[in-house]
């Protein structure tokens, strides 16, 4: 206690117009404020009414030893304003106790105030017996318990947005589940939010602030920066967040943030690309190793002079680099499909610039969808689409002056159907071919027997139309 006897006596006969044994009364009240203050664990007062009928002066003061005073000196002598103190006027001209009126001490503290009017043997009040403590962690507790009330209400709102739109529950499942206020600080976290904490930033879940630990400026910059979900790497551990904007007001209070741990999906995503790195590599080396086969024929085709013989080396050469293109386009792009109209323009520019003559004009339009097909079946196809195109020049346009070769690519119903139209040529060759015509044999042995498809050789209204269709998709190829 820091008031003396002497002290209180000459601040009542300053400020106060109570008599002596008023005085004496407060006296005796003051020393036992301190066993007051110890039982509480506050700080007490005791004020009287100053000569102008509204304002109070302060005349004694004691504080609990085990727990930290709201004041850091003493305020005995100072005088309590009315406006400021409006508890301790009520008491003081009202003969009313007030309990646990609200406000901020002169230290700028949140304090509840309990007021208590002291009266003489006549009844007079003479000053009030004030009780004060720190009320800063309740104030914190029914701030974070009002958030939660109304994280709780966005929370279910959110939700349920989710659930009209065919956002699935399944999203969550496993997830962590973090609930941050206005400044970002972690106010819930599910039990799998408590298990990531410590890799997410080190301390416990409810504190652990997302603003500095995903180093964004605020939580609008977080809530924008997560809105859709975005990866972030921890040490050796991969999370995936996303946020959840939560708004009172029309003002953002805070937000959820869903967190997955998705290490072991990045571990596998990172072997599968040394995988593919692995199979894009063996692509480019087969299309080189098949260029150079193609080199050693063109070299023994030129030492040839027999016209026939240099035509077959033309065609063996023509149906390597139709493979060689293949793997080419494997090497480069996914290696699980292979674009067929790419492929089907390659091919046809590449064996018309080998087969025609310089006098000749001939159109080689590719015309459908952008069908893909399984590499397995990219193979087979490019050497079934050389064959037909070389049959083409070969028998279609031949030596004259103008002509058109088509290839027409459509997809139904699961099934790719590839047409090579051509515009003149000699008569339908039929389905059963004698052995001598090679091309044609390897055309049914592809698409009949390896791919289960159909092959059909036709002349219609003057054009030669060679039709192949086969399933889009088949779960074995005898390759």
């Amino acid at each position: 206690m820091t008031n003396t006897t002497g002290l209180l006596r000459r601040l009542c006969i300053e400020h106060t117009e109570l008599t002596l044994p008023d005085i004496m009364i407060l006296e005796n009240i003051a020393g036992q404020i301190g066993i007051t203050a110890e039982l509480t664990g506050t700080d007490v007062f005791i004020d009287s009414l100053c000569k102008n009928g509204s304002d109070s002066i302060v005349l004694a003061w004691a504080h609990s030893s085990a727990n930290r005073s709201l004041y850091r000196k003493s305020v005995v002598g100072q005088l309590a304003y009315a406006e400021k103190e409006p508890a301790v006027y009520k008491a003081l001209t009202g003969k009313v106790i007030m309990r646990d009126i609200r406000g901020i001490s002169q230290e700028g503290l949140p304090i509840a105030q309990t007021v208590v009017p002291i009266t003489n043997p006549s009844g007079k009040i003479i000053g009030v017996l004030i009780m004060e403590k720190d009320i800063s962690a309740e104030i914190r507790q029914e701030e974070q318990v009002e958030f939660l009330s109304q994280t709780a209400e966005h929370l279910s709102r959110t939700l349920m947005e989710f659930t009209m739109t065919g956002w699935g529950w399944e999203e969550w499942l496993g997830s962590g589940i973090f609930v941050l206020d206005s400044k970002g600080q972690t106010t819930y976290a599910n039990k799998h939010a408590v298990r990531m904490s410590a890799a997410l930033y080190g301390t416990e879940a409810l504190g652990g602030n997302f603003i500095t630990a995903l180093s964004y400026g605020s939580l609008e910059e977080l809530v924008e920066g997560l809105k859709k979900p975005a990866n972030f790497e921890f040490a050796n551990a991969s999370y995936m967040f996303q946020a959840h904007p939560l708004v009172t007001d029309g003002e953002l209070s805070g937000c959820v943030v869903s967190v997955q741990d998705v290490t072991e999906l990045r571990q596998k995503e990172r072997e599968l690309d040394v995988q593919s790195a692995v199979i894009q590599e063996i692509h480019h080396r087969v299309k080189n190793t098949l260029q150079n086969v193609v080199s050693l024929l063109r070299l023994q085709m030129n030492r040839s002079k027999s016209q026939p013989v240099q035509t077959e080396f033309a065609t063996c050469v023509n149906r390597i680099l139709s493979i060689s293109k293949v793997h080419e386009v494997l090497a480069h792009q996914s290696w699980e499909t292979v674009n067929l109209k790419e492929l089907a323009e390659y091919i046809l520019s590449n064996i018309v610039e080998g087969y025609s003559l310089s006098e000749q004009v001939i159109h080689t339009p590719v015309q459908g969808e952008n069908v893909t097909m399984a590499a397995q079946q990219s193979v087979p196809v490019a050497l079934v689409l050389n064959e037909l195109i070389t049959n083409s020049l070969k028998h279609g346009i031949k030596d004259r002056s103008y002509g058109e070769i088509r290839v027409v690519i459509t997809e139904t119903a699961g099934y790719i159907t590839v047409r090579v139209i051509d515009s003149g040529g000699e008569e339908i060759i039929p389905r059963s071919v004698p052995g001598n015509k090679l091309g044609l044999y390897i055309v049914q042995l592809l698409i009949c027997e390896q791919l289960g498809g159909q092959f059909e050789l036709k002349r219609q209204n003057g054009l030669t139309i060679a039709t192949i269709s086969f399933p889009s998709r088949r779960r074995e190829y005898a390759l």
